[in-house]
């Protein structure tokens, strides 16, 4: 794939995420202290990152931050699996879960991709 393309499906599946976040803010966490705005926190991050996507100059950073955004979000939502996260339990695999996980290991692998085929790219033009 070319890294174009995974620049761009990188910022697509972060602005899935941030849909989703605010979404269920809206719909059901909006009166749960912490992970109300925590989700509100997680839609804005990945807003910026999105905007860092579009810069050649800032690409690398905002993908290494959408990365990070996306796989804090995945663990915040295991451990709230297991023995809660700020007083918050949940219980059962939703649809909205599903898709959130789906957008949250897209933006993970596909900019995670984006960034080792810009430094193979990078290598291969410094060897010539």
């Amino acid at each position: 794939m070319p890294a174009g393309l995974l620049w761009s499906a990188g910022a697509i599946a972060l602005a899935g995420e941030a849909v989703v976040h605010v979404e269920q803010y809206l719909s059901l966490f909006h009166d749960i202290r912490w992970i109300g705005p925590l989700f509100l926190a997680n839609a804005a991050a990945c807003a910026l990152a999105i905007a860092g996507l579009t810069r050649s100059g800032t690409r690398d950073l905002a993908a290494l931050a959408g990365v990070a955004i996306s796989a804090v979000a995945l663990t915040g939502l295991i451990v709230s699996y297991g023995q809660g996260l700020f007083g918050w339990q949940e219980g059962g695999f939703r649809p909205i879960i599903q898709l959130t996980v789906i957008f949250e290991l897209g933006a993970v692998l596909l900019l995670s991709a984006a960034l080792a085929a810009r430094s193979s790219a990078a290598r291969m033009s410094a060897a010539r």
